[in-house]
């Protein structure tokens, strides 16, 4: 790819310099053999039938026996382990749903009620909210007693996570849980240091909204607490958790080579956001199983492709130059690109530079068809980007659903799903795209969750800015 040198520095617009990256090449120093994998690898085989017998061979007949069966589902997922296990959860689930009236029919544990609520929900079993009624007492209100019983809280408040618009009891029991949490999370209230610290964790971001390789990480530091702890399950989710690490740094060393040796790396201007390592994270947060390693690499490398695409349009081209860029996009033919100049035409052969790796992959996968879909998307995103840089420097006020409706498809949210569901390899099908692109009401609320956080995130930022110039100037 052609690097574009002396740029007119004066046709930049006015925004801020941003740091480095603070990662550096630290990656590209970590060194892990085939033989590391293959050892852990052999370790975890030997403990899966283990913690499977453990788990799965008690008689489903025996109510207290399928309850203990969902608590322990419940640890699977919260250490990283469910996906070793996904044929038996699903088959333990689909028969323990069948008899859910008479699992909670005397039931009156908040503990046991809140795991195996969270466990159905997780698995597509939509176990009814009002079960938490029983909670409460003549009044209305949840009991005061429920303040005694901290596991049960801690299980309630990461339940609610899981409510829909329609489980108002969930938001009641939301408001009546914060407080009492918050005590034990400051040392208000006495609390062994492990639930503190789960109870912190769990406010900063719940465990059904956080990334799932660090709720395993939390977990285990939590697990290995525990008095009545599985000491085969601990171990098999320490060494699961190495191996996942080791898929880790090579992605990130993999993706650290990718762009270093990009022509254009090292001839960017000091204010471009060079995240290679976060752009993996969010990767990360579509699926974290090391099967799937190929689909993160991928994502990440767009998602730096989208940044300096973001970068172009907003930062370094007047709307003329835009406006041609995105007339070659989509075109999507490089012999179009000849009256591209500076970081426009670097911008281009960054995108066709991706395609052709994707258009590779894919065809080595028989899954061509998946390339039409992903420059289909790519092209929506690429108006967006005119479109609202038009917005913006012509001060055009719109209404907020038309500006929710283009910037969520400017902020990549779209991509980015299309980008998961190349990931996956076979699981995803034609009529996953064609499901994309009609734009469904959830992947409509998807976006639009996704451009509001990305402007309230920017936002606090040139908060901080603002203020720092201000206390400079006085």
């Amino acid at each position: 790819m052609e690097a574009v040198k002396n740029l007119d520095q004066e046709s930049f617009l006015n925004f801020a310099k941003l740091p480095p990256s603070q990662w550096g090449d630290q990656f590209l120093m970590i060194s892990k053999a085939d033989s590391d994998f293959d050892v852990l690898e052999r370790e975890i085989e030997v403990l899966k039938p283990k913690v499977r017998e453990n788990i799965f061979t008690l008689s489903s007949r025996d109510q207290d026996a399928t309850k203990k069966t969902i608590h322990s589902v419940h640890l699977l997922i919260s250490l990283g382990l469910s996906y070793h296990f996904e044929k038996e959860i699903e088959e333990t689930l689909k028969h323990a749903f069948e008899k859910i009236e008479d699992l909670l029919a005397d039931e009156n544990d908040l503990y046991t009620i809140s795991i195996m609520f969270r466990v159905f929900r997780t698995y597509g079993h939509n176990m009814l909210s009002d079960v938490f009624s029983r909670f409460k007492g003549k009044d209305g209100k949840f009991k005061e007693t429920l303040m005694q019983d901290v596991k049960g809280m801690l299980s309630l408040y990461e339940a609610v996570h899981f409510g829909t618009t329609t489980d108002h009891i969930l938001d009641e029991a939301s408001s009546f849980i914060l407080s009492h949490l918050e005590s034990l999370a400051t040392g208000g209230r006495s609390c062994p240091p492990h639930i503190s610290k789960l109870i912190r964790n769990a406010l900063h971001i719940p465990q059904h909204r956080n990334n799932q390789a660090l709720v395993a990480r939390e977990y285990i530091s939590f697990y290995e607490h525990v008095e009545d702890r599985d000491h085969t399950l601990l171990r098999l989710a320490k060494l699961n958790f190495k191996f996942l690490q080791l898929h880790y740094f090579q992605e990130l060393k993999t993706i650290t080579i990718w762009w270093r040796e990009l022509d254009h790396a090292s001839n960017l201007p000091a204010n471009f956001r060079e995240r290679t390592v976060e752009t993996w994270f969010a990767a990360l947060m579509m699926y974290f199983e090391p099967q799937f390693s190929l689909g993160r690499i991928m994502s990440a490398k767009m998602y730096l492709v989208i940044t300096f695409l973001d970068d172009a349009c907003d930062i370094y081209g007047s709307i003329p130059e835009v406006e041609s860029l995105i007339d070659c996009l989509e075109r999507w033919d490089p012999d179009y690109m000849e009256n591209l100049e500076g970081h426009m035409k670097t911008a281009f052969k960054f995108v066709m530079y991706l395609y052709k790796e994707y258009e590779e992959i894919l065809r080595s996968q028989g899954r061509l068809f998946v390339l039409e879909k992903m420059v289909e998307e790519f092209k929506i995103l690429a108006r967006k980007n005119l479109e609202l840089v038009k917005w913006a420097r012509g001060g055009h006020v719109t209404s907020f659903d038309e500006y929710v409706e283009s910037g969520a498809a400017e902020v990549g949210s779209y991509v980015a799903i299309a980008c998961s569901f190349m990931g996956i390899g076979e699981i995803g099908r034609k009529e996953a795209f064609e499901w994309l692109i009609s734009r469904p009401k959830l992947i409509q609320t998807v976006g639009a969750m996704a451009r509001l956080m990305d402007d309230i995130a920017d936002f606090e930022i040139w908060k901080k800015v603002t203020l720092q110039m201000h206390s400079t100037i006085t």
